[in-house]
C-alpha cells in the first residue's frame, strides 16, 4: 500500500511539473483591433492581449495593466486637439521572461510614446529592472544610458521605475520614444543595458552594523573585497592595509584613522567614520565602496545591502 501511496504521489508532482511547463510555454499574445473616433480625435491600431498562463489570476492582473495603459492614454489624447494616433506593439519573449512594448505613435508629427509591461510568465509576477539586475540596477541603468548618450552626442534622460525597457538574451534593453531625446525621424533611440557587466554582492543584514545616531553602516572589509577579486593586505606594525586588484595599487587605510587614499594615492578622503576592527575583522563605512572603489550600493527590502561593481 505504502508503494501504490509513493508512486501515486511521484505521478501527482510529474503531472503538476509537466502541466506548469506546458503552461509556461503555451503563453500567446494575441492582437485586438482598437478603433476610437472622436470629434479631434482618432486613434487606431491593435493592441496586445496575454493568454496561456499557467495562473489565471495573474494573467488577468497583467492584461488589466496593459487595458489600463490604454484607456489612461486615450483618455489623455481625446482632450486634446486633432489627435491621430496609431497603436502597435512588439512582444518579445525571453525564456521565462516576456515583454510587451505598447507604442503610441502620433500621425501628425511623427513622435512616439512607449509603454512596457514586463512579467516572469514561470512565477506569475512583474518585472522591473531593479527585480532583474538587483537592488542597483536603476543606478547601474543610468550609468550606462548617461555614458552612451553623452558619447552620442544627446541630451540624457533620467531612467525610472516607470521607463519602458524590454528584456532579450539577457539583457535589458532600455526604450526612449521618437521624439523625447531627439528629432523624431531618427526614431525610437534604444540603449542596451548588459547583464554580465553588473556584478552583485549581498551583505546579509547579520553580518553589518550600524554607528552613531546617524545609523552609519559598518561593513565588513576583506570578504567584500575578496567577492569582488580584490587582495587585502594587513602591515602588523602600522595597522594598516593596502588593497589591490590583478596586483595593482588601489587604496591604503590606517585603522583607526578617518583617511582613505584613491586609486591613485593622490587624493585622501573622510569618510563617516575611521576604519576599525571589530571582533577581530575589519569594518569601513558602506561609502568607502561608492566614494573611493566607485561602486553602487543599495539596501533592500530585507535590509540586506546589495554591493555591486560595474563596467560601462
Amino acid at each position: 500500500m505504502k508503494k501504490i501511496f509513493n508512486l501515486l504521489l511521484v505521478l501527482i508532482c510529474f503531472f503538476l511539473f509537466t502541466l506548469n511547463v506546458f503552461a509556461d510555454t503555451n503563453v500567446k499574445v494575441n492582437s485586438e483591433d482598437i478603433n476610437i473616433k472622436k470629434e479631434n480625435t482618432a486613434i487606431t491600431g491593435k493592441v496586445p492581449v496575454v493568454s496561456g498562463m499557467s495562473s489565471l489570476t495573474f494573467q488577468k492582473s497583467v492584461n488589466k495593466k496593459i487595458d489600463d495603459i490604454i484607456k489612461t492614454k486615450t483618455t489623455s489624447y481625446s482632450q486634446k486637439v486633432n489627435n491621430k494616433i496609431e497603436i502597435s506593439y512588439n512582444a518579445i519573449q525571453d525564456k521565462d521572461i516576456l515583454s510587451i512594448v505598447i507604442y503610441f505613435k502620433n500621425l501628425y508629427t511623427n513622435d512616439i510614446t512607449p509603454y512596457s509591461v514586463n512579467i516572469d510568465t514561470k512565477n506569475n509576477k512583474f518585472i522591473s529592472i531593479n527585480s532583474y539586475l538587483g537592488a542597483n540596477g536603476l543606478n547601474y541603468t543610468n550609468k550606462v544610458v548617461s555614458y552612451k548618450a553623452n558619447d552620442m552626442g544627446i541630451t540624457y534622460n533620467k531612467v525610472t521605475s516607470s521607463t519602458p525597457f524590454y528584456i532579450k538574451n539577457n539583457n535589458v534593453y532600455v526604450v526612449f520614444g521618437a521624439g523625447s531625446l531627439t528629432f523624431s525621424q531618427k526614431g525610437n533611440i534604444i540603449f542596451e543595458i548588459p547583464y554580465k557587466n553588473i556584478k552583485n554582492y549581498k551583505v546579509d543584514k547579520n553580518s553589518y552594523y550600524k554607528k552613531s545616531q546617524y545609523n552609519v553602516k559598518m561593513v565588513p572589509l576583506r570578504e567584500t573585497l575578496e567577492y569582488f577579486g580584490y587582495t587585502m593586505n594587513w602591515e602588523n606594525k602600522t595597522n594598516s592595509i593596502t588593497v589591490l586588484k590583478d596586483g595593482k595599487f588601489v587604496s591604503y587605510l590606517v585603522i583607526g584613522e578617518n583617511k582613505y587614499s584613491d586609486k591613485n594615492n593622490k587624493i585622501i578622503r573622510q569618510l563617516e567614520f575611521a576604519p576599525e576592527i571589530k571582533n577581530g575583522k575589519a569594518y569601513v563605512p558602506i561609502s568607502y565602496f561608492s566614494q573611493i572603489l566607485e561602486m553602487l550600493f543599495a539596501v533592500d527590502d530585507n535590509e540586506n545591502i546589495i554591493i555591486s561593481s560595474y563596467t560601462l
